[in-house]
């Protein structure tokens, strides 16, 4: 009995470290943008959407011809200063006198579903955008490849954006995006728990 049960863990625990190094894999391709409201308050959130959309229009311009995570990383990292000063520009238009700060570093995130695509829980390097005393929710996108929604309503990827993640992802960690949700949840918690015992 004990040894059908260690088989059974064992064999799980090894689905889910293959599942762990397929969202590492993502990872190393990927950057997102993650920016952080001031408080939880309507105003504040409806501030915090503008200024991604400011954020955003600015990065697409500068990272354009970014044909690699590494050259756009190193668009980000040049462009970390004005990053917070159009966000802090932003703010005070809009009547506000919250201060920004723009770091680029690795953040956990949990499992996120952005469009039809489902990123599993893990490390991602992002652009933190805080605004305030960022105490609020926060929002997402994948800033690289540009997977960021135009219109933050319109909840459908478009099929330029998976292309271009497509090319910088294997065929198989491309599928698993598309085939994530509920199993990529439970996956984790699983692991989580299989860590545990051992």
């Amino acid at each position: 009995m004990m040894v059908a049960v260690t088989g059974v863990l064992m064999h799980f625990y090894k689905e889910a470290t293959d599942g762990r190094r397929e969202q590492r894999a993502i990872a190393e391709q990927i950057i997102r943008l993650h920016v952080i409201a001031n408080s939880d308050t309507e105003e504040d959130q409806e501030l915090k959407m503008k200024v991604k959309e400011t954020i955003v229009t600015y990065l697409r311009g500068e990272m354009q011809d970014a044909s690699s995570v590494d050259e756009a990383r190193q668009a980000i990292v040049e462009h970390l200063p004005e990053i917070e000063e159009i966000a802090t520009e932003k703010m005070r238009a809009e009547g506000y006198d919250y201060s920004a700060e723009a770091t680029l570093g690795e953040s956990y995130f949990p499992v996120k579903e952005y469009g039809d695509l489902t990123f599993p829980a893990g490390d991602y390097e992002a652009l933190r955008v805080r605004l305030g005393s960022s105490e609020g929710r926060n929002w997402w996108c994948v800033m690289y490849p540009s997977l960021c929604f135009v219109d933050s309503t319109y909840q459908v990827v478009p099929d330029t954006s998976k292309e271009q993640l497509k090319q910088s992802l294997t065929e198989e960690e491309y599928n698993s995006l598309l085939e994530g949700g509920d199993d990529v949840s439970y996956s984790w918690k699983l692991v989580e728990w299989i860590q545990s015992l051992f």
